[in-house]
């Protein structure tokens, strides 16, 4: 933004001729926002790991210290970010409240592009893990090798482990599945695994209920990642923009004048 400075006898007043949206500094701040807050993230995963001994007991206390630990490396990342763009946009326009503005907006842009940097960053991440190891991508396996139970390996075997897991797949998406196939499923293992009728028809009716509890579990833990996410970011936009204002607020304490700032 180019600006004219007006000199009077009492004061020099800056008035804006043109405004441009500031790309650079939104860039510099949102890499600021994103390189600060992974940085403390990983920083804080190295340590938890390497100290804490997550048991079953413990274990929803450790997902909730890290999960507010990420908050706060988040809001941290943010704040840095808000308070380097702020620094970076220029003098003050035309009044306070459109300083505030421009301010704000800058603010916001930067944590829309920090935030987008994350997400595909993350993305990366999740989709790098589940390349590594494909064997997650199918949890029915292991209730396929439950439900049979001692048997072998035979190519018989793994066709109705096969069968089964589409079996159960297809439960999963109707919730529950219907007589038909859990008929199905008993006949498999009680042929297979040489169970008897009820054993077998016992045996698939604790599988599914373990698979739902899975299915539940995975589920609320979706959502409360879903909430703290969501709060996280939230709570960056809020310190993104006013973290921007404020930075503008430092600036103006420097006076304009002919005479070198230090």
């Amino acid at each position: 933004m180019t600006s004219t400075a007006v000199v009077t006898e009492d004061s020099a007043t800056i008035i804006a001729e043109d405004r441009h949206f500031q790309w650079g500094a939104v860039i510099a701040g949102a890499a600021a926002a994103v390189a600060t807050g992974s940085l403390l993230a990983l920083l804080g995963s190295g340590v938890g790991l390497a100290f804490a001994s997550p048991t079953a007991r413990t274990a929803s206390a450790f997902v909730t210290a890290g999960a507010i630990y990420f908050f706060a490396c988040q809001a941290f990342g943010y704040t840095v970010g808000g308070y380097l763009v702020g620094r970076l946009i220029g003098p003050e326009t035309e009044t306070s409240a459109e300083e505030e503005f421009r301010a704000a907006a800058h603010g916001f842009v930067m944590w829309a592009l920090a935030t987008g940097i994350g997400v595909l960053l993350a993305g990366s991440s999740v989709m790098g893990l589940a390349a590594a190891r494909p064997e997650q991508a199918q949890p029915s396996a292991y209730w396929q090798d439950v439900l049979f139970r001692p048997a072998p390996n035979t190519p018989q075997v793994l066709s109705d482990k096969a069968e089964a897991g589409r079996i159960l797949a297809a439960d999963a998406v109707k919730n529950g599945g219907d007589d038909d196939d859990n008929a199905r499923l008993a006949d498999l293992v009680s042929r297979d695994a040489g169970l008897p009728a009820q054993a077998a028809n016992d045996r698939v009716a604790q599988v599914k209920a373990r698979m739902r509890q899975d299915a539940d579990a995975a589920r609320k833990a979706a959502a409360s990642l879903a909430l703290w996410t969501a709060f996280a970011l939230l709570f960056g936009l809020i310190l993104s923009i006013a973290a921007a204002i404020a930075a503008r607020w430092m600036d103006d304490k420097v006076s304009f004048g002919f005479a070198p700032r230090r």
